[in-house]
């Protein structure tokens, strides 16, 4: 697996995230692909808590997977040398190095990842990675490996405290673990603990809220996919913790329970659907110039004689019905033609086809009423 600087890097979500999970299914192959239960995703502001927390949500949740910090996927050598070299990650490196990681896990139980999604490329991967679960699911539903590929249950949480709050705490932090390191030195006991250039230097602390604060929008975007709360972490740690599990309950609330979400998941959802569906009405209108083109002609000259000057007309109001009793709309294929080209342009289209009827003679003797359509 190669590394990419982001400059050189297309920033289109989806041909990343793709190229990602084509790699993975090359690597395990697509039956081998067994993820997670349940993921928890943990972000927020620097000196928030993530740390802090993290022992306690597993527990809560049950997850003996150890913690995915995408910080310390970053570590390896190779990425280590991109950074000295002042170049950035790639969103699909990263993503790749991520299902490594989950494929890596005990698929049984959830798994936390730490610090992803940050980007906008990376927060579409999220909602990709979603869908390929359900699909997954779906295509193994009717055999015997369907409970290999779990339903997909995503957990948000985002800790955020203000700014100050944040710096204090770090500097806090690195006054602690200084203390620490000089009596261990002084005693000979104990263990050391990693100091972080960043809990030392207020300029550096400030710059990684500014970082902060750039990915909000990604998480904003992000909360319009997977709704969720930022979850005040100015607290106690059990009263933190108390406000994490509230919120998990609430994102749980809004989802479909099991049973209910097998039962109509094999229905595909409308925006799946539409995906195809500009292609395919490409190939109808070519068919119909090819091997219809009488008939795609009329369909043309009707439209240009008579929708598109009512549409002009009521342009104002958004909306217009043309009323016909032209003959040739008893062709259904005229009609669909006509559906298809319009639509095929912008407009939205709908066909009510009416029949009326008219007496036009009652027989005395039998009651029977003969129309005329």
């Amino acid at each position: 697996m190669k590394a990419r600087t982001q400059a050189t890097e297309i920033k289109d979500a989806k041909l990343i995230f793709n190229q990602a999970w084509k790699n993975i299914e090359d690597h395990y192959g697509r039956s081998n692909l067994h993820l997670p239960r349940e993921f928890i995703f943990l972000m927020g502001a620097p000196g928030s808590g993530k740390g802090t927390h993290t022992p306690s949500i597993l527990k809560a949740r049950g997850i003996t997977n150890p913690p995915i910090s995408v910080s310390q996927l970053l570590q390896s050598p190779e990425c280590k040398e991109l950074i000295n070299q002042g170049q950035m990650i790639s969103d699909r490196y990263v993503i790749e190095l991520l299902l490594h990681a989950l494929l890596d896990c005990d698929p049984s139980v959830g798994v936390l990842v730490d610090g992803f999604p940050r980007t906008d490329i990376q927060v579409e991967a999220l909602k990709m990675l979603y869908d390929h679960m359900t699909e997954l699911r779906r295509e193994f539903w009717n055999t015997d490996r369907r409970d290999q590929f779990p339903r997909p249950v995503f957990r948000i949480c985002v800790l955020y405290v203000d700014e100050e709050i944040s710096i204090q705490r770090q500097l806090a932090r690195g006054r602690s673990i200084r203390e620490h390191n000089l009596q261990v030195k002084k005693s000979g006991q104990g263990v050391l603990w990693e100091e972080r250039v960043t809990d030392n230097d207020e300029t550096i602390i400030r710059e990684r809220y500014t970082i902060f604060k750039a990915h909000y929008g990604a998480l904003l975007k992000m909360s319009k996919m997977f709704p969720f709360h930022l979850i005040n972490a100015t607290g106690t740690i059990k009263q933190v913790l108390h406000i994490i599990l509230k919120e998990f309950e609430y994102q749980s609330s809004l989802e479909l329970d099991h049973d209910t979400y097998d039962a109509i998941s094999h229905i595909p959802v409308a925006t799946q659907i539409g995906i195809h569906a500009r292609q395919d009405l490409i190939n109808r209108l070519q068919h119909y110039e090819e091997y219809e083109p009488l008939t795609m002609k009329s369909a043309i000259a009707f439209i240009d004689a008579h929708v598109i000057p009512q549409v002009q007309r009521h342009s104002i109001s958004g909306h217009a019905n043309i009323r016909t009793e032209d003959p040739q709309f008893k062709d259904s294929q005229f009609v669909t033609i006509i559906m298809d080209v319009l639509s095929e342009r912008g407009y939205h289209v709908s066909f009510d086809h009416r029949i009326h009827h008219v007496p036009v003679r009652f027989h005395l003797k039998t009651g029977a009423i003969e129309l005329k359509t």
